[in-house]
């Protein structure tokens, strides 16, 4: 069993994998545990800033949690009986006003989230609803409605974006598990940031709702303290789903060896002409280390592509499919909204004027080619999640320099979720000279979620970023 980070306040949140433990053996009771996770929010909010609302029948979910323990065995469907998880923001809520931070929008959905729904089937507590970015359409975790949501190891800066308040929020220990989603990093990025693991699994993989989950960049995602809770949670939330015509039937993943012995990784420092902050690329040399001590063949690869490509790419893409959508809300409901994103859907929408739909499917087709070579022979690759240790926690007021330069440049998920078929599991290596955490991405395959794990648990077997 993987022991549990301590939190920036400097105690030590059980995991989910703990608490089940305590359950089992009637150390621990799930009403107890809830009330420590609200202590801990309400210790620390509002100056994190993380939690949208608290949800009040999380009460009467420990309560029953507590009774189905109670003969010391849960019931063989509830893997997470009494496990208190916070949920983003996007993700809906049967009865509960959705808004994505932008409250002029606001629907009442009749039926969770998918993986809303599977959490609370499998006895999961939902305690909180978290922050994200309006319409998550930043890296940063801020908007009109709720403000600046703000990292624990360092509230000058950002826990980042579009999951911030849900990476926040296991930072600090409210809950061990949490829900993200990711379209352009918005997982892995708050993971990073947060000192926590996030994980986007391939398209498909993880069912969402239509139409935003068409968007073959995009996944739903776990987030936890530990790859082990991150793994535990994404098993339950992943597999085929009647509400996404486009889930696909995936098995648990299982990961039959946490060794690395003779595995070739590979390492990028910079994936093609990012330029990496030195604390960065340093923690990254220390995490291929500690691989190549446990047996592991290192080889040092950079792909053939450039920053300005992938950024090009991507943007024509989100200009073609996500923000004409967000334009038209906005003009129908007259909604208020912050500058980065009146910006970021005029910079799209003009890079889409500027790249057809069908060239861009070419454009992204030579990239993911090039991550195929890339991988070639190759167990996994390692490479940031973020150029910077840190960025600071209110969202830039000008996303555009005078370059023409988008400040999502600046991170560097975006090559995977072109490349969507892969798996990308973010964790944690280090800290920055700012007191942020740093971090990497384990990328696979293309639906290899085993190797990404495996590579996940000897980094973290080896202490890296603790």
């Amino acid at each position: 069993m993987t022991a549990a980070p301590a939190t920036p306040a400097g105690f030590t949140a059980p995991t989910a994998t703990e608490l089940l433990a305590d359950y089992a053996a009637g150390r621990r009771r799930p009403s107890e545990v809830l009330a420590d996770s609200l202590a801990a929010i309400e210790a620390t909010e509002p100056t994190v800033n993380a939690v949208v609302e608290l949800l009040e029948d999380a009460t009467d979910a420990a309560s029953v949690a507590d009774e189905q323990w109670s003969s010391g065995t849960a019931p063989a469907d509830k893997p997470l009986l009494g496990v208190p998880v916070v949920i983003k923001e996007k993700h809906g809520i049967a009865g509960r006003p959705l808004d994505q931070a932008v409250p002029a929008t606001a629907v009442t959905p009749e039926v969770d989230h998918p993986i809303v729904g599977r959490l609370r089937a499998a006895g999961a507590v939902l305690v909180a609803r978290t922050t994200n970015p309006e319409f998550c359409a930043a890296t940063t975790t801020d908007s009109l409605a709720h403000g600046v949501t703000r990292n624990p190891w360092n509230p000058g800066f950002t826990p980042g974006g579009s999951s911030g308040g849900s990476g926040a929020a296991l930072a600090a220990g409210y809950a061990p598990l949490a829900t993200g989603s990711d379209i352009g990093g918005s997982t892995r990025i708050p993971a990073t940031f947060c000192g926590v693991v996030g994980y986007k699994a391939p398209y498909g993989v993880v069912p969402g709702l239509h139409p935003s989950t068409m968007d073959w960049y995009r996944s739903d995602s776990a987030m936890a303290r530990t790859v082990e809770d991150t793994l535990l949670m994404h098993n339950v939330i992943a597999a085929q789903h009647a509400l996404d015509p486009h889930s696909i039937p995936f098995g648990p993943v299982e990961v039959p060896k946490r060794s690395v012995a003779g595995c070739r990784i590979v390492v990028s420092e910079t994936l093609g002409n990012y330029v990496v902050d030195d604390a960065v690329r340093d923690n990254l040399a220390a995490a291929a280390f500690a691989l190549e001590a446990q047996g592991a063949v290192i080889e040092h690869r950079n792909p053939d592509w450039t920053v300005e490509e992938i950024m090009t790419v991507a943007m024509a893409h989100y200009g073609h499919t996500l923000t004409p959508g967000m334009a038209d809300v906005i003009e129908a409901t007259g909604a208020e909204v912050s500058p980065y994103t009146t910006q970021f859907i005029d910079h799209t929408i003009a890079a889409a004027a500027r790249m057809p739909l069908h060239e861009t499917f070419a454009r992204e087709t030579r990239i993911k080619e090039e991550l195929g070579r890339l991988l070639s022979g190759a167990t996994a690759l390692l490479t940031p999640v973020t150029t910077k240790d840190a960025f600071l926690a209110e969202a830039p007021q000008v996303s555009v320099d005078n370059h023409g330069r988008h400040y999502w440049a600046d991170l560097m998920a975006v090559p995977f979720n072109i490349c969507n078929r892969h798996p990308a599991l973010a964790v944690p290596t280090g800290t920055g000279p700012r007191g942020v955490p740093t971090g990497l991405q384990i990328v696979g395959n293309a639906y290899d979620q085993a190797s990404v794990f495996r590579v996940g648990f000897a980094l973290e077997d080896a202490g890296v970023g603790v």
